[in-house]
């Protein structure tokens, strides 16, 4: 990425995100997690559970006696009567308030109900999920950015209880030119001469809709569009500035959809979205010009923990298969889970799923205290569980061999005892892409954690005052060169000795990050320093900008932060259950997670700037060609544009 790229890239992440506010993993590469507020937000799951269990008995009882997901699978389509149960049972209105005719529920009684649903079917919890978060929590959002707006209580009144009742609703954002990086939409809002009215237009491969989740079902779309003027062109213009929402009906002149097919998830209704010159109404705008992005990304969480929610329903279901066979087939004299190699592998998958199951009691529980923000947490609660159920899903089907890789059907019509593995994996790849894909992911985790000591260390570039290095010194050399507290929380002898790995691995974490951070201020200084001396012009990226580009580092900053807050949840947790079991299932994540992370420690100490360099020159030299003759031989390539570099 351009450098100019980038610097736009981050201005847009920055104008839609307020600033991380203090959380319980917040503190992690200084003060140490939050343990106590840790400790809240688990006995808040606790606290929820009773309440909601008759609804989510319910939906069990439903979803055993009417859904079939092989029927979803095969006929590559949702069965009215899927939808309609879903609706009958208050699942597709259950985060909708009770003021709006929904059933009001807290995120953890919605965690938990989606877990359950997408242990029958994934595909229905999506939808579960998405029905909520299109519309529904857009509008709510607008009411925290707005909360005296008649406009705005008018909107809500009208489609929420629609929803609530009858309707479906999507959210698009995405388009063929924007993907992570929104601040290139090209989705053109035109505004009238008297702006009673916008005119939304945008082609197939040019500012139209992309992977529209329900935009084949949807009767109401919340469509993010750039607000041009009369006499405008959106070439002129800075996108970011003027994204703005609006609601857009099913039924309005100029709407072409096309459904689209993926690998996995059959069935999902899922769709592209032309827009020529669709005429919307001032009235239906939400909230103002300009916070199109900010309503979007304050949904971020919600949907991070959905995700996780369903990939956990999956999660156990895989490794619920993987024990059942792992007993069931014999080989070698012996049943195959006992063979050493699929005992390693019976193991890694239960902590991980022990692991996830925390990570998400503990957001939806802080979810739902409402005193805290979840951004970072719910970032790193869905990096955690969707690669965590990637591994299970791939190490479930290797442990079912042939079998793994069959489809359902096939299996079925061989009179076996039928097991959809290959549908899990196929589905478990694609989230690891959806509310943010994992590279993004571990950037994002790492710029909250560090927020703090980058802006420091952009002022200390800027200002070569002895007090500011005094203030920074003594600052950042209490936390490098004391030890902070540890957890004061009462735990179990095995757990402690986890706990304390925690604080030195946090430390250690910390204090590389330090080392490079103030590597690239010297280095800042001294490039500066000789400009001045040989006169040459130009403007140096700063310390901050080259650590922040410095992604190989970042990314494997990240997996550490990542896997010491998922030992430290794991371990609270666990403490609080009188279950042995469960400290011996945590106790063991802690062991496989602190073998992680030193080696992640030793990759990044023997990975300095010449050899991150080094790879970015070998990856310039394959972008542009410089091996194709070697590995590209003997091969009839696909006809694809020519490449740009």
């Amino acid at each position: 990425m351009k450098e100019e790229d980038y610097q736009r890239f981050k201005a847009t992440f920055e104008s839609a995100h307020d600033r991380q506010k203090a959380t319980p993993l917040a503190g992690l590469l200084t003060s140490g997690p939050d343990y106590s507020r840790i400790r809240e937000c688990l006995n808040q799951w606790d606290t929820c559970r009773q309440r909601d269990e008759a609804l989510i008995g319910r939906v069990r009882q439903w979803l055993r006696d009417e859904v079939d997901a092989e029927t979803i699978e095969n006929r590559k389509q949702i069965p009215p009567a899927y939808l309609q149960g879903l609706r009958t049972l208050g699942c597709l209105s259950a985060r909708i308030p009770k003021s709006y005719g929904g059933l009001g529920l807290g995120q953890c009684a919605y965690s938990r109900l989606l877990e359950t649903i997408a242990s029958r079917s994934e595909v229905l919890a999506l939808v579960v999920s998405v029905q909520q978060l299109g519309v529904a929590q857009g509008l709510l959002s607008e009411k925290k950015l707005h909360p005296d707006s008649i406009e705005g209580e008018k909107l809500r009144r009208k489609y929420l209880h629609r929803l609530a009742e009858t309707d479906i609703g999507a959210f698009c954002l995405t388009t063929p030119e924007t993907g992570s990086d929104p601040s290139r939409l090209q989705t053109v809002a035109r505004s009238s001469s008297d702006g009673s009215y916008f005119e939304l237009s945008g082609s197939w491969d040019r500012g139209g809709k992309l992977y529209t989740t329900l935009g084949t079902v949807a009767d109401v779309f919340m469509m993010l569009a750039v607000v041009v003027f009369p006499g405008e062109e959106i070439s002129t213009l800075k996108p970011r500035w003027r994204i703005t929402a609006f609601l857009v009906e099913r039924d309005t002149p100029g709407i072409e959809i096309r459904p689209l097919a993926f690998c996995g998830w059959h069935g999902l209704p899922n769709a592209a979205i032309r827009l020529d010159k669709v005429r919307v109404s001032a009235s239906q705008q939400v909230g103002e010009i300009g916070e199109g992005l900010k309503i979007s990304f304050m949904n971020l969480g919600s949907g991070r923990i959905n995700i996780s929610a369903i990939s956990l329903g999956m999660l156990k279901q895989l490794t619920h298969t993987a024990r059942w066979w792992g007993v069931r087939r014999v080989q070698g004299g012996k049943p195959v889970g006992e063979h050493s190699l699929n005992t390693e592998q019976l193991v890694d998958m239960h902590c991980r799923t022990y692991a996830a199951e925390s990570f998400l009691r503990f957001v939806s529980g802080c979810s739902d205290r409402g005193d805290t923000d979840i951004r970072l947490e719910a970032a790193m609660l869905k990096l955690f569980c969707s690669h965590s159920l990637m591994k299970v899903a791939d190490e479930t089907l290797q442990l079912r061999g042939g079998r793994g890789y069959e489809t359902h059907a096939s299996q079925a019509s061989r009179g076996e005892t039928a097991v959809p593995i290959e549908r899990l994996f196929r589905s478990a790849r694609m989230l690891k892409i959806g509310e943010g894909g994992s590279n993004i992911l571990r950037l994002y985790l790492m710029r909250c954690l560090l927020d703090s000591s980058l802006r420091d260390l952009t002022l200390l570039s800027q200002h070569r005052t002895a007090s500011v290095l005094f203030r920074l010194g003594l600052q950042y050399g209490r936390w490098y060169f004391l030890p902070s507290p540890g957890c004061s929380l009462s735990l179990p002898a095995s757990l402690k000795t986890h706990m304390s790995f925690i604080h030195r691995g946090k430390q250690r974490l910390f204090r590389l990050l330090m080392n490079r951070m103030m590597a690239e201020t010297l280095r800042y200084c001294f490039l500066r320093i000789g400009n001045r001396l040989t006169g040459k012009p130009g403007q140096l990226p700063t310390p901050t900008q080259s650590l922040e580009q410095r992604q190989l580092l970042i990314g494997d900053c990240a997996e550490i932060a990542l896997l010491l807050s998922a030992m430290a949840i794991t371990c609270i947790r666990a403490a609080d259950s009188d279950k042995k079991a469960e400290i011996e299932l945590a106790s063991e994540f802690c062991v496989r997670a602190e073998i992680e992370v030193a080696h992640l420690v030793r990759k990044i100490r023997q990975r300095g700037i010449a050899r991150e360099k080094q790879i970015d020159s070998l990856g310039s030299k394959i972008m542009n060609g410089h091996y194709a003759d070697i590995l590209e031989g003997d091969t009839l390539p696909w006809d694809l544009p020519e490449e740009k570099v």
